[in-house]
């Protein structure tokens, strides 16, 4: 695939499953709703960052912000964008437009968009779906590292986690997730046990915290994936270099997300291949992550399965479109 034409369908694949992201928390419009459980900050960073390719989009989640913003942590969103590199200029226009249009007041504000008008479409009559994990607990626990806690516990209630790997899953800082964790535990809502030197913490009852909502619970790193994807679509959306020097390029940043690619399990490039090779393994894998990007979220952990037992070669066009349907 084209190195335009790589960025065009990533690009494309990110918007729809933005769209479909938004249409789950009750935006104003029609469409495929996500089925897995949603990160809210990840979601207002990449809005932010693909806003100037799709207007509607940005405005139609801006209108979502305007009034149910307050389930979503501003310390936690800023954070959120520092690890997803979002263009400062593009979460401050969104931030600010947000406040400006009456919404809550988040950091890294700098000057709204002076045409957007809020409709007040926006609804959310409901956060028992399972794409809303994150608001419900949100709106039980409070907008704080307690309830991002207690989700990434439903995770993995039975396997106990420490206060480093709940700062690493939340992206909340240390000193706030140890100060939410003692309030849960005196609470009774987590119990805590030594192992060598450090606590390891599980859910008190693993049966149910609120009406109908059992463990485990499966959820996407969105942080991690759509940073993985917004990298490479940073890249594919680069002219000028010679195929020699793309496919450097193109392995140096293969090798700087490596950890992030492992960590989630997303499709692996072939990085066997070598040479100016590399340039063209990285745009089948490119098709890997826009068929993946694409598929419905338990459609798209199916083919992780498969590509996990898939032996690590690349996978075809065919192959891809077979398992995504």
């Amino acid at each position: 695939m084209p190195m335009s034409g790589s960025a065009s369908a990533l690009g494309s694949a990110l918007l729809n499953r933005a769209w479909a992201q938004w249409i789950s928390f009750g935006v104003d419009a029609v469409g495929e709703r996500d089925d897995a459980v949603v990160d809210p900050e990840a979601l207002i960073a990449l809005t932010a960052e693909l806003g100037e390719a799709d207007a509607r989009l940005r405005d139609v989640s801006t209108d979502w912000c305007v009034e149910y913003g307050r389930y979503v942590n501003g310390s936690r969103l800023k954070q959120v964008t520092h690890e997803l590199r979002t263009p400062p200029e593009a979460i401050g226009e969104y931030v600010a437009t947000v406040a400006a249009a009456g919404g809550p007041t988040w950091p890294m504000a700098t000057q709204p968009r002076a045409e957007y008008r809020t409709r007040g479409k926006a609804r959310l009559d409901s956060a028992v779906a399972p794409p809303l994990l994150r608001i419900r607990l949100r709106a039980a626990f409070g907008v704080n590292a307690r309830a991002d806690i207690l989700a990434a516990l439903l995770a993995v209630p039975v396997v106990g986690v420490s206060v480093a790997d709940l700062t690493r899953t939340t992206r909340f800082t240390k000193p706030n997730v140890a100060s939410a964790v003692d309030a849960l535990v005196l609470a009774g809502l987590l119990e805590a046990r030594t192992v060598g030197n450090e606590r390891r913490l599980t859910l008190t009852r693993v049966d149910e915290i609120l009406p109908g909502l059992r463990p485990p619970i499966a959820q996407p790193d969105w942080v991690t994936r759509f940073g993985v994807a917004l990298e490479v679509l940073r890249f594919v959306g680069q002219d000028g270099m010679s195929p020699a020097v793309r496919a450097i390029e193109a392995r140096r940043l293969v090798d700087g997300l490596q950890t992030r690619i492992l960590a989630e399990g997303l499709p692996q490039p072939n990085t066997s291949a070598l040479g100016d090779q590399f340039a063209g393994a990285f745009d089948r894998w490119a098709v890997q992550l826009v068929d993946f990007l694409r598929s419905p979220s338990q459609r798209a952990e199916a083919i992780l399965r498969d590509a996990s037992a898939h032996g690590g070669r690349d996978w075809t066009r065919a192959e891809l479109h077979e398992h995504s349907t």
